[in-house]
């Protein structure tokens, strides 16, 4: 008798165990703010001319468009000879399509990497002329969405 009562439990939560997935997945493809489905997470091509981007407080630091700025991590810091600071973006693109885009766009900028990292999180390190630096960390704190972290410090240049 104790095991007639127990089966609907057990077919009811076996069936919840089931569905959650399911319910995780579409409510991932269905933008929070405008119920509108979201776009797949991005993927750069392998030409960083094609892609379009943009510039935070450093013009030679090109980023691509679909990384959004978090203001409350970012800090600019300007004097009469220095800027620099730290910009923190987030969005969605695959860590490895940010460290192809970085690797191929900075150059074009001046930029030489100097240094590389892949694990879990990627650095890049990249100098320009002899008094520039940039170090990017990209990681994928959260399923489809990736953060990159840049530390840049730059003379001005009058």
């Amino acid at each position: 008798m104790r095991l007639c009562k127990r089966i609907p439990n057990l077919f009811l939560t076996t069936i919840l165990i089931l569905q959650f997935p399911v319910f995780l997945c579409s409510c991932s493809y269905i933008d929070s703010i405008s119920g509108k489905p979201s776009p797949e997470p991005s993927q750069i091509g392998s030409t960083p001319e094609v892609t379009d981007n943009i510039t935070y407080a450093f013009p030679d630091l090109p980023v691509p468009i679909e990384l959004e700025r978090v203001k409350s991590k970012t800090m600019i810091i300007k004097t009469a000879g220095f800027q620099g600071g730290i910009l923190v973006l987030k969005g969605r693109i695959t860590m490895n399509s940010l460290v192809d885009f970085f690797t191929k766009t900075l150059p074009m900028h001046g930029w030489k990497l100097v240094g590389r990292v892949d694990t879990e999180r990627s650095f890049l390190a990249f100098s320009k002329g002899d008094n520039s630096y940039c170090l990017i960390q990209i990681h994928e704190p959260m399923v489809f969405k990736t953060e990159v972290q840049i530390w840049i410090s730059e003379p001005i240049v009058h």
